[in-house]
């Protein structure tokens, strides 16, 4: 194998929850690792960059002529409002940075492409790569455009898509359900309003997903489209338990009906036999009980 430590990787939204991890991982395995920034950074390895716009992800590129690329920018809370900038960050800014490669004459050993389980919807309980996707929600649709454009550069550069399920960890917006759940145990809450809490999802650590990804980007694996899950699955009834045995604080739930998606399903949960036919299964070396820790102590 070649000397990994020589290698440069290139991450997409550096600053963002999966980027700051992604970063914090390669360094320690001695990898360049740059990144494109929505926001100015005093970084000297992040770079300010609009991927809505080819010709500011092109000067990067030309800059760093990355080995490895992990494209993570997106827009990406389910709940947004601003539907244009969604599929244009998603959608557009995926392409942008496909085309700025292919015109910079740069070849990367590999690319992944962060889709999402999202672009299921509600079509069954256990979800696999070979289902037919329908989306509920823009997030959902925007990311099944994004990989259907994808698909077009296949034959072009050394492409992975990957549908990651719910993850969670250190450092993730209060906006998402498992730190809102543990800020209200940090700040001592009476009361906290969620919607149905006997649905089961997968709350995968953000570290595994990193992990996998890992994994995938040094397989011999291209041109698939990969969920990146465990198929374990917990109810949010359990995370307030957990949290309650971390604390030794009970906080009473109430439900609020506009939280309760309509038809929601009681469990959903992704296939992983793709996955583990390229990566190992190393899903036990995560809990969530661990993960909920990490974040309340952190």
């Amino acid at each position: 194998m070649a000397d990994l430590s020589k290698k440069t990787i290139f991450i997409t939204g550096i600053s963002g929850f999966t980027g700051q991890h992604l970063e914090s991982f390669y360094k320690e395995k001695n990898y360049n690792v740059f990144g494109t920034t929505y926001t100015t950074s005093k970084n000297p390895n992040h770079f300010l960059c609009d991927i809505t716009k080819k010709e500011q992800i092109k000067e990067v590129l030309k800059n760093i002529q990355p080995d490895y690329i992990i494209h993570t920018a997106a827009i990406s809370f389910v709940a947004g409002d601003n539907q244009n900038e969604m599929y244009g960050v998603n959608v557009f800014g995926t392409i942008n940075l496909l085309e700025a490669l292919i015109e910079c004459e740069i070849s990367p050993e590999k690319i992944i492409i962060a889709s999402s389980a999202a672009v299921y919807g509600n079509i069954g309980n256990i979800l696999s790569e070979d289902m037919c996707p329908q989306p509920v929600n823009h997030y959902g649709n925007s990311k099944l455009a994004m990989e259907n454009m994808v698909k077009n550069y296949f034959s072009k550069l050394n492409i992975l898509i990957v549908r990651p399920f719910n993850y969670t960890g250190v450092g993730q917006a209060e906006i998402f359900l498992v730190p809102k759940i543990i800020k209200h145990y940090k700040n001592k809450s009476s009361e906290i309003e969620l919607g149905n809490i006997n649905v089961f999802r997968e709350f995968n650590d953000i570290d595994y997903l990193i992990n996998c990804y890992h994994q995938l980007l040094l397989s011999n694996s291209k041109s698939e489209i990969l969920n990146v899950c465990s198929a374990k699955t917990n109810s949010i009834e359990q995370i307030l338990s957990y949290m309650e045995e971390i604390t030794n604080y009970k906080i009473k739930t109430k439900i609020n009906p506009k939280f309760v998606r309509k038809n929601d399903i009681k469990s959903l949960k992704g296939s992983t036999q793709k996955l583990h036919s390229i990566i190992d299964d190393f899903s036990n070396e995560y809990s969530l009980k661990k993960t909920l820790e990490k974040m309340y102590f952190s």
